[in-house]
């Protein structure tokens, strides 16, 4: 995710939709140009290549042909050293133009959600991933509203009532309120509350791979909680099936 990519060459990408097919820019539909800035700077005496920075946009296309989606991308890019080989093995440097995306729509899954995870929970972390390559500290944040969320969906009572008033809870008090059952999973809900903190200070330094951090973090959570459920559920359903009635 962290990798520029050149015209020639992109990242795989894989397709939103079907997941199936890798994103490859559709021929003629890469679009590039020099920012203004930029290219005053050019009169400067102590110009380099290096100091251009261009603005992209482009259409890409699933390689899946039975999908075929369409995801547009925008971003940014720069000129840097380029390394590669002559016919004689000999490597060989060039100035090169590299990019780096800002946006996708639809954005890219940065890790597949189980089908049975609740939408209060998949809808903050879309967004997340939607935030991901232009702001990762709103995108850290948005996985923080996710885990409040789950934190609902698993029965953590999100205030209590004083004096006739609710007191909503903080996140790590509710994280102290886990069921037993739930308990293993706390230190993981913690870690993915301090990213998250972090992603909320208006000063935050948080980066991309804070970021995949917390996507590690709650990925694991929602595999254990809802693919664990799935796993059992159709074992049960075999099991019944087999029986043609009650498991015994």
């Amino acid at each position: 995710m962290k990798i520029p990519f050149t015209r020639e060459s992109t990242p795989e990408w894989v397709c939103p939709r079907c997941k199936k097919g890798l994103l490859h820019f559709v021929e003629g539909q890469f679009h590039a140009a020099e920012r203004k800035d930029s290219r005053d700077e050019h009169d400067h005496d102590a110009w380099d290549p290096d100091w251009i920075r261009y603005v992209y946009s482009g259409l890409l296309r699933c390689s899946h042909e039975p999908c075929g989606e369409f995801v547009a991308s925008s971003g940014t890019g720069a000129v840097d050293v380029d390394v590669a080989f002559n016919a004689d093995g000999e490597p060989e440097q060039s100035w090169g133009d590299f990019f780096r995306p800002r946006y996708f729509e639809p954005p890219l899954q940065l890790f597949n959600l189980p089908a049975e995870c609740p939408d209060s929970v998949a809808q903050p972390l879309q967004e997340s991933f939607r935030l991901f390559f232009c702001s990762p500290p709103a995108a850290s944040n948005n996985v923080r509203v996710a885990l409040e969320a789950l934190l609902t969906e698993l029965g953590v009572k999100r205030f209590n009532t004083k004096n006739g008033k609710r007191v909503f809870l903080n996140l790590h008090s509710r994280i102290s309120l886990l069921p037993t059952k739930y308990s293993d999973l706390g230190d993981l809900l913690v870690a993915i509350k301090w990213l998250g903190n972090a992603g909320s200070h208006a000063e935050s330094a948080i980066t991309i791979d804070d970021v995949m951090d917390a996507y590690d973090l709650i990925d694991h959570v929602l595999q254990e909680l809802y693919m664990q459920k799935a796993m059992k559920a159709k074992a049960l359903a075999k099991q019944i099936n087999r029986k043609k009635g009650p498991k015994g």
